[in-house]
C-alpha cells in the first residue's frame, strides 16, 4: 500500500474532518471523459457528453485536475484540433467542477504508487491527487485504474448518477 510522505499527515488529518461534515468531492473525472465527448467518439461520446452535462447542472458533485486539462489540450493538438484548445479549457473552467491543482508532493506520492502498481506516470499522479483529495471514485474509460484497489473506476458507458 501505498504511504503518504510525513509532510502530507496534516492534509490527511484535513481530509478526516472534511470527511466527517460531508465536504470530499465525490467523483474524478478523467481526460478520457473530456476527450470523447469533444470528438463525438462511437464508443463513448454520447455517454461522456452526458456526464458533463450532469457536472454543468449540478447533478454529479466531480473533480478533476490541471493535469486533466494539460493532458486533454495534448490529445486535442495530436488530433489535430489545436486551434480549439482555449475554447475546450475555458469551457472546463466553466463548470462547476472543482479543479485539483497538482503539487511537489503529488508527484512524489505519485512516483511511490507507480513503483507499486506499473500504471502510467500521469495516472499515478491522479491517483495521489484522488488520495489527497479524499476521491476514491474515478470516471474513466481506462481499465488501467482498476489495478488500484481503494479505487472504484466507472466506465462511462455504465456511470449513473447515484
Amino acid at each position: 500500500m501505498v504511504k503518504p510522505y510525513p509532510a502530507v499527515v496534516y492534509q490527511w488529518k484535513s481530509l478526516k474532518k472534511k470527511l466527517k461534515r460531508g465536504k470530499v468531492l465525490a467523483v474524478y473525472i478523467d481526460s478520457n471523459i473530456f476527450f470523447y465527448a469533444k470528438i463525438l467518439d462511437r464508443q463513448y461520446g454520447r455517454a461522456c457528453a452526458e456526464i458533463l452535462s450532469k457536472i454543468e447542472k449540478g447533478e454529479l458533485k466531480a473533480a478533476t485536475s490541471t493535469l486533466v486539462i494539460v493532458e486533454l489540450a495534448n490529445a486535442l493538438c495530436k488530433y489535430g484540433l489545436a486551434d480549439e484548445v482555449k475554447d475546450v479549457v475555458d469551457a472546463i473552467f466553466s463548470l462547476n467542477i472543482n479543479i485539483l491543482e497538482v503539487d511537489s508532493l503529488d508527484v512524489r506520492t505519485a512516483a511511490r504508487v507507480y513503483d507499486e502498481f506499473r500504471i502510467s506516470p500521469y495516472d499515478c499522479v491522479h491517483v495521489a491527487i484522488m488520495r489527497k483529495a479524499g476521491i476514491n471514485e474515478i470516471i474513466s474509460a481506462d481499465k488501467d485504474f482498476d489495478k488500484i484497489n481503494w479505487i472504484k473506476r466507472r466506465d462511462p458507458k455504465n456511470f449513473e448518477v447515484k
